[in-house]
């Protein structure tokens, strides 16, 4: 029942009862009544519906909007970073307090001339503050740890023969693979975790060996390089690529799916190979 629907009700309840004692006989007791009482009740019942719908429209009035909300925590979050700033600046400046004292007491001691004689008692103390400062500079140094390192650089020991389309091309002597994430039987590499990575592979070839490779990740063709050097040259040619790549995703460099001949060629003249590292 809506907070509107209630005068009427009462005032209907006050014409009912109004009507009802002008019309009653002169001997009949109104207190015995049936009506009469029903309709005092309702009343009363009306009354405190009226009363309880008031304090709660009360309660929603006090309480705070969304936007008031909103604020509240912006303020919160506010104060909150200047309480650490400023436990920040205190520990700065009790650092620069007690390096100042020690670098005054130095100053004082090597200008007086008992500082030659200073005996083997005190120059444990002064280095004892000297090793107390260093902590608390140590101590106030960020706490981040970075990114660990991830890299890795393969290449073919000798030539090699994929004339057929899409054959993954396995670079077996590994150089560099920090992190281990670089596989060289299958010539994959798994990513061990998500982030901004950087791939070049370069491929080496003469005569009349042609070939289109492609690079992966995850399965999806990322870039592709083509080289045929028609008899005339002895050449290579290098792709490279910045992709973000998800923990867990493949790596790898395959022929592609049109223009294979002949060997991939890697020696001691030029070597065909794959590297990758993480950015960020």
């Amino acid at each position: 029942m809506s907070l509107q629907t209630f005068p009427v009700l009462i005032l209907c309840a006050f014409y009912f009862l109004t009507y009802s004692y002008i019309y009653a006989d002169q001997d009949e007791n109104v207190d015995v009544n049936t009506d009469w009482k029903w309709a005092v009740r309702k009343i009363k019942e009306l009354e405190e519906q009226v009363r309880i719908q008031d304090e709660r429209i009360l309660t929603l009035e006090k309480r705070p909007t969304a936007s008031e909300w909103a604020s509240m925590v912006d303020i919160r979050k506010t104060v909150q970073k200047q309480h650490d700033r400023i436990v920040q600046l205190e520990a700065r400046i009790d650092e620069l307090e007690t390096q100042t004292e020690i670098e005054n007491n130095e100053l004082v001691e090597t200008r007086s001339p008992e500082h030659m004689h200073v005996t083997n008692s005190k120059r444990p103390m002064i280095h004892s503050k000297r090793s107390m400062a260093k902590n608390k500079r140590l101590l106030l140094q960020p706490t981040t740890v970075p990114v660990e390192t991830v890299a890795f650089f393969a290449y073919f020991s000798t030539h090699n023969p994929p004339s057929t389309h899409h054959h993954i091309l396995a670079f077996d002597t590994v150089i560099t693979n920090v992190g281990k994430a670089y596989h060289p039987h299958s010539g994959t590499f798994i990513a061990p975790r998500t982030g901004l990575y950087v791939f070049t592979w370069t491929i080496r070839l003469w005569g009349s060996s042609y070939h289109t490779s492609e690079l992966l990740v995850d399965n999806n063709i990322v870039n592709t390089i083509y080289l045929n050097p028609v008899d005339q040259i002895d050449g290579s040619v290098t792709g490279t690529a910045v992709v973000l790549v998800n923990q867990g995703d493949d790596v790898l460099v395959r022929t592609g799916s049109t223009y294979n001949n002949g060997d991939i060629k890697s020696d001691t003249n030029g070597r065909s190979s794959f590297a990758g590292w993480i950015l960020m």
